[in-house]
């Protein structure tokens, strides 16, 4: 076999998300993209970067690196997995060695321009029913690949963690970086994948994640056919559409996500998002045994930025709902010049008045010390609509609707905590026709409060009422005027 001298590998970023994923090192780096988007080569090329960059043994100079890579099934290692790496490393490349069913080697060997020279070792092995203590028994590593790990069982991911490290010994200097390299498609919310990683992404873990296929900005396209993303959808369930090729993470069968124009890598902020000076700002409540806060601004061009979200816990009554909110004003945001609130429209009724009570709006104004009013209207449909329209635009390029990275709830629910309950009925699959009451549906209702105070349903609102005005033979008239953005 040719063990060459300068190695040369005709490879590509296949796009800006990948291109970062080789540049940034963490203890544990994970690339999510759907199908097609060119993860495994990749996460290949990364791990032989990293090779290259490993110091020389104090022993002989060579930077020593080795590589376990770990997949569900031996089917699928050497049916995808392996034919794709072999079109970056070719078998006439370096030492390959193993069979069908049971564990592959790659050994390769290759000078720098420094005059140092590259160890590269691969050893790819497969789970299947086996522990993964007996699988992974006996390996001196460097560094593991995770192989689609949202198929992995979390015993693997947490075990991989305490074994990389070991190569080369420590009485050749030890390694100057190792660590964990994977890739996944977009897991279910109720895997250990999406709560542990993607919900709270903790600090020592890289996670980055491709866009749709189906967006303009998909990585990877001109290695694809015409059409790729197109062809695989047909005939394919609605759950895979949504994880596999429209990247979404949380979609699983048991739910329909309630605005899948929700496009994460297009709407979230890539940071927190701070307060424009000058600008009202505006409050979303949904009253309940979980009362939540969503705190927005509208900009003069018509763009939503979405501050920050207040979610309690159950059980939580006005009182201490009002003055947490209060804090958090007095705290984030001592410069706003104008605070006002919109809530649930029903949670203005209940009290009794001539007994001396205050409604649940009364006494959340009251502790927080702004006006709130009920919202326009707390019908599903328009508040739906005031939320979805935004999500649909672009203002002067950019979208309608920006998320701050702080708001991780809203995100979750956008993304398929906030969505449509699975009906078990035989026959075609069918969904609820409004959306489940979960943790995700107290914040996203008080953004379609604030949303629809804010003006966003007047256009559908209109048209509705001067329809059904012209019918009665009469002209319509709006008895609500939006605040001025």
């Amino acid at each position: 076999m040719t063990q060459p001298e300068v190695l040369n590998l005709d490879w590509e970023s296949p796009g800006p998300v990948s291109w970062r994923f080789m540049q940034e090192t963490k203890f544990v780096n994970l690339i999510n993209g759907p199908i097609g988007s060119g993860k495994t080569r990749t996460v290949l090329m990364k791990a032989i970067r990293l090779a290259m960059a490993q110091r020389p043994s104090t022993k002989d100079g060579i930077r020593k690196f080795k590589l376990v890579a770990i997949q569900e099934n031996y089917r699928q290692l050497h049916r995808a997995t392996i034919p794709s790496i072999n079109k970056l490393l070719p078998r006439n490349m370096g030492e390959w060695s193993g069979a069908a069913n049971a564990p592959s080697q790659f050994q390769l060997s290759f000078g720098l321009k420094d005059g140092t020279r590259v160890d590269f070792g691969m050893d790819l092995v497969a789970v299947g029913d086996n522990a993964v203590e007996e699988v992974m028994r006996g390996y001196e590593m460097t560094a593991v690949w995770l192989i689609e790990l949202d198929l992995l069982a979390r015993e693997v991911y947490q075990y991989a963690r305490g074994r990389v490290g070991r190569y080369p010994d420590m009485s050749e200097g030890g390694p100057s970086w190792y660590g964990i390299i994977g890739d996944c498609n977009a897991p279910e919310e109720t895997s250990w994948l999406y709560q542990d990683i993607f919900r709270n992404t903790p600090d020592d873990v890289l996670l980055l994640r491709q866009p749709s296929g189906l967006d303009p900005r998909a990585e990877n396209l001109k290695n694809l056919p015409p059409g790729y993303y197109e062809v695989q959808m047909r005939d394919q369930p609605e759950w895979y559409i949504e994880r596999m090729i429209k990247n979404r993470p949380g979609f699983s069968r048991s739910g329909k996500p309630v605005f899948p124009e929700y496009n994460e890598n297009l709407h979230r902020a890539g940071q927190v998002l701070e307060m424009v000076p000058g600008i009202p700002l505006r409050l979303g409540f949904d009253a309940g045994g979980s009362p939540a806060c969503v705190i927005v601004q509208k900009l003069a061009n018509g763009k939503w930025r979405i501050l920050r979200e207040i979610v309690s816990e159950q059980g939580t009554g006005p009182i201490r709902f009002g003055r947490s909110v209060a804090q958090v004003l007095h705290d984030e945001y001592p410069e706003a010049f104008e605070i006002k609130g919109w809530a649930d429209p029903t949670a203005a009724y209940g009290a009794d008045k001539q007994m001396g009570e205050n409604s649940w709006i009364e006494i959340v104004a009251n502790e927080c010390g702004i006006l709130i009013e009920p919202a326009p209207t707390n019908a599903l449909i328009p508040r739906l609509e005031a939320i979805r329209r935004p999500l649909t635009q672009l203002i002067d390029g950019e979208p309608g609707l920006e998320l701050s990275m702080g708001c991780t709830v809203l995100n979750e629910g956008f993304n398929s905590g906030y969505r449509y309950r699975l009906m078990h009925v035989p026959g075609t699959p069918r969904f609820d026709e409004v959306p489940e009451k979960n943790q995700f549906s107290h914040p996203m209702d008080a953004l379609g409060y604030v949303l629809s105070a804010g003006g966003e349903d007047l256009e559908i609102r209109g048209r509705r009422d001067s329809w059904s005005m012209a019918a009665a033979g009469t002209q319509a008239e709006f008895e609500w005027e939006p605040l001025p953005s």
